[in-house]
């Protein structure tokens, strides 16, 4: 059903799409809007993530490069998680014994394979080994949810903010999670707490807020968060910010401001097909604005 590779993983981290039909007549927002993806023939289209730096060129927002002991410790985490949000020394990571360790760099090797149960495995026994694992119960989580196991995927992400209410990557798992459930409520929740954690420099939680938010019928609130996303977001790690703001900007009939996102939007589509459906959009948008 999804495609293979890192594309495939990308997909199972939408939080918000709409249906763009085979004329491509209609507004972004119009009738027939979906929380799956946007809708093509035959196929199933979803706005981009980043694509996963993982594990050797993360980078963290606050402290600049993870120096090359600490990356595979503090989360081997899949989109849009890949972004490390603290190192090593500020998490509660830090005394984890080395046999647990052992078990959670063998998962991390398994994902780069994209061996999902043999992950699975290595981190189940890691948790086992040290229970306050928080870096592995959010990885559990995301692995969980990639086998399409919500259920199992949120037991994972809800132990990490159990172990530790603090670590931001837990919260920002949880809404992730609620938003492919479409529990907009649950996803507005974690994303603010994780917004109580880390109010100046995480886009993915801004980003999460604004999704929530809209869906919630609450739009200017949404943009006040997309934009903040934007702001901070200096290195595009969460291009789907762009994405949201034309969505945002096509309820207030802004068409000039849809299309700029659009196309900033365009940088970031990994797949030839999405990217040209969403161009032939763009310029139907630009044709009606020149009559």
């Amino acid at each position: 059903m999804l495609r293979s590779g890192w594309i495939a993983i990308a997909r199972l981290f939408l939080v918000l799409a709409l249906t763009i039909t085979h004329r491509l007549g209609v507004p972004l927002l119009a009738q027939g809007v979906s929380n799956q993806g946007v809708s093509f023939p035959g196929t199933m289209a979803t706005p981009p993530t980043t694509i996963p730096r993982f594990p050797d060129d993360r980078v963290s927002l606050e402290k600049g490069p993870i120096p090359q002991d600490q990356r595979v410790e503090e989360g081997c985490f899949l989109p849009p998680l890949t972004v490390v949000h603290r190192t090593l020394t500020d998490a509660p990571n830090l005394n984890v014994p080395p046999r647990a360790i052992k078990e959670y760099r063998s998962a991390c090797s398994a994902m780069q394979q994209q061996k999902w149960p043999d992950a699975e495995q290595h981190l189940r026994k890691a948790v086992e080994q040290h229970p306050k694992y928080s870096a592995a119960w959010v990885t559990l989580g995301q692995v969980m949810q990639a086998r399409q196991q919500p259920d199992d995927a949120r037991t994972a992400c809800t132990q990490a903010v159990t172990v530790d209410p603090t670590y931001l990557p837990a919260h920002l798992c949880l809404a992730d999670i609620a938003a492919h459930a479409e529990d907009w409520n649950q996803v507005l929740k974690s994303s603010q707490r994780a917004l109580e954690l880390n109010p100046a420099s995480d886009p993915h939680a801004y980003f999460y807020v604004a999704s929530a938010q809209l869906k919630l019928k609450q739009p200017a609130e949404a943009e006040k968060n997309a934009l903040k996303a934007e702001e901070i977001d200096k290195q595009n790690l969460e291009p789907r910010v762009h994405f949201l703001l034309a969505q945002i900007y096509e309820l207030k009939g802004d068409s000039t401001l849809e299309v700029a996102q659009l196309r900033e939007y365009l940088k970031f589509v990994a797949d030839p097909q999405d990217a040209a459906m969403v161009k032939k959009y763009v310029a139907d948008l630009e044709a009606k604005s020149a009559k």
